[in-house]
């Protein structure tokens, strides 16, 4: 007796491609997740960067330097960056630092002068960067003086010694997790700065989920 050879019917074929094709959009779906979660990642390193430069800025120049957010459309799609700016003095004496039109608008706008802006962050929809925007270096304080190194920004955009300083738990990146839908916002990143010196460090809410502003 001879075995005879026969094909794969219609129906096994087009299973074998359904199979693959949900594998394969399994897979493509896994890609995209794991690459979201790295760009918020990479972003996330990048703020604590910044908030460093911003220090360093204006510890160097004696200025205020400040956070900001700003959204532009770009092809059609809206694109979050956050910067630093230095703000300019009234005049070259420093009377009033930073000069009252920075202490409303953004720089170019209304007469604001900023002498230097850091290059923009791009914020992907992912991660919520709000509890930071606003937050001002204002220079290096005198030996003994209880001057702040930095304060957070009162109606936006002023920057004053006398404005409330950041304290512990209160400047938390949010990440979303939900993978599609309404967005389920959790701490992720937990960015603490010593209000007198400006030095900020960050702490991780999966590695220290005690860390107050991760709870």
């Amino acid at each position: 007796m001879r075995h005879t050879p026969r094909g794969l019917t219609l129906l096994e074929v087009l299973t074998v491609l359904a199979l693959v094709g949900l594998f394969a959009g399994m897979s493509v779906s896994g890609i995209r997740g794991m690459v979201a979660r790295q760009r918020v990642s990479d972003t996330e390193r990048q703020v604590l960067m910044m908030m460093q430069e911003a220090r360093q800025k204006s510890r160097a120049t004696g200025q205020a330097v400040r956070l900001t957010r700003s959204t532009e459309l770009e092809g059609g799609v809206a694109v979050t960056r956050l910067r630093w700016e230095a703000l300019a003095c009234s005049d070259d004496w420093g009377t009033q630092c930073p000069m009252a039109a920075c202490q409303t608008k953004e720089c170019g706008e209304g007469g604001c002068v900023c002498p230097e802006r850091g290059p923009g962050v791009v914020v992907p929809r992912q991660l919520d960067v709000s509890s930071v925007v606003g937050l001002c270096w204002m220079g290096a304080p005198e030996p003994g003086s209880s001057a702040p190194g930095v304060v957070r920004a009162t109606s936006g955009r002023t920057c004053d010694v006398a404005n409330p300083r950041p304290v512990d738990g209160q400047l938390v990146l949010l990440r979303d997790l939900s993978p599609r839908g309404a967005p389920l916002w959790r701490p992720d990143v937990v960015l603490q700065v010593d209000t007198l010196s400006g030095a900020t460090r960050s702490l991780d809410c999966t590695r220290a989920p005690t860390t107050t502003g991760c709870l």
